[in-house]
């Protein structure tokens, strides 16, 4: 299945020059944790939600397939928080006592003019939210370590469960 490219991301990236930025959702609880590498504000339903500029590192996705063993490698990514304190809370403190392990995580990329639309439910259209921000990764946290300075999540695919079917059918 190709990934399909909202109305607008679309047309942004096809200019010469583009100003896109990763903003990651972190499943907390009922709510989320908003990260990202510079802080945006936008309007969610009654409330306006603002991302925590922690994010160190532009995640990076790789994906690979041995077709002659029939293996699927999971992809897996990286990210690297500050665990400096920000607006007086380290991000190990917002988690709290709560295991972030096997906690739901999305990476979206976020252009010019795309709005405040984080679109994730399952069978939705791009034709239905042409504003929406692009996601381009859905994993579970499979590690968390962090110390006095950094925040390290390991999260994995989450693909491999949805495409796994015991054979035969």
């Amino acid at each position: 299945m190709s990934l399909s490219l909202p109305t607008n991301f679309g047309n942004d990236i096809q200019g010469k020059d583009t100003a896109l930025f990763p903003y990651i959702l972190i499943r907390n609880g009922d709510g989320y944790l908003r990260i990202s590498t510079n802080t945006y504000s936008h309007i969610q339903g009654d409330s306006t939600v603002t991302t925590l500029p922690l994010l160190l590192n532009i995640p990076s996705l790789k994906e690979s397939i041995d077709i002659e063993k029939r293996n699927y490698k999971i992809s897996s990514v990286n990210l690297d928080i500050s665990n400096f304190p920000y607006d007086g809370k380290r991000f190990s403190e917002l988690v709290g006592d709560t295991s972030l392990i096997n906690t739901e995580v999305r990476i979206f990329w976020v252009s010019p003019s795309t709005d405040t639309q984080v679109a994730f439910d399952e069978g939705w259209s791009v034709d239905d939210y042409p504003s929406a921000f692009f996601q381009v990764y859905f994993g579970t946290i499979r590690r968390y370590t962090h110390d006095d300075e950094k925040v390290r999540l390991v999260i994995e695919d989450r693909s491999q469960a949805k495409l796994h079917k015991p054979l035969p059918l």
